[in-house]
């Protein structure tokens, strides 16, 4: 697990494994985030500024019985989320990271869990984010 890239606020995390990494505590300062899964190669944006990686629960990818990572996309007037799962996972929000012109990120916002659709399935859900911005959902596999 490392940190890929990072800018103003917000940063990218990216697992450098070939396990996955489960409910990864990420922190800056006061602040902690949790990433609750990452693929192994997968990238997900966190809004802290330097974050450091706390300790991760390793699992093999086949334990997670078919998981594969929600998508989001922006689109005007919201986000459209894709998953290919076979059932709901939970939401736990989103991160949304800001780039400039030439790609460095800027910033970064926080969505609230019931702005971010982790259903099965294609859903677009009404949200102010700015075109151009990416949005990296955190799907959980645990219930509430």
């Amino acid at each position: 697990m490392r940190v890929a890239e990072q800018g103003t606020g917000a940063a990218v995390l990216e697992n450098t494994s070939t396990l996955a990494a489960y409910r990864i505590p990420v922190t800056s300062g006061t602040r902690t985030v949790e990433v609750p899964v990452l693929m192994p190669g997968q990238r997900i944006g966190v809004v802290l500024d330097r974050p450091a990686v706390g300790p991760v629960s390793w699992l093999a990818p086949e334990a997670l019985g078919g998981f594969t990572p929600v998508t989001a996309t922006v689109v005007p007037g919201g986000v459209r989320y894709r998953s290919g799962n076979c059932r709901a996972l939970t939401s736990r929000g989103a991160a949304v990271l800001h780039r400039d012109a030439s790609g460095r990120i800027t910033g970064g916002e926080q969505l609230p869990p019931a702005s971010v659709s982790c259903a099965v399935g294609e859903k677009e859900l009404p949200a102010a984010v700015a075109p151009g911005s990416e949005v990296h959902p955190y799907c959980d596999l645990r219930p509430e």
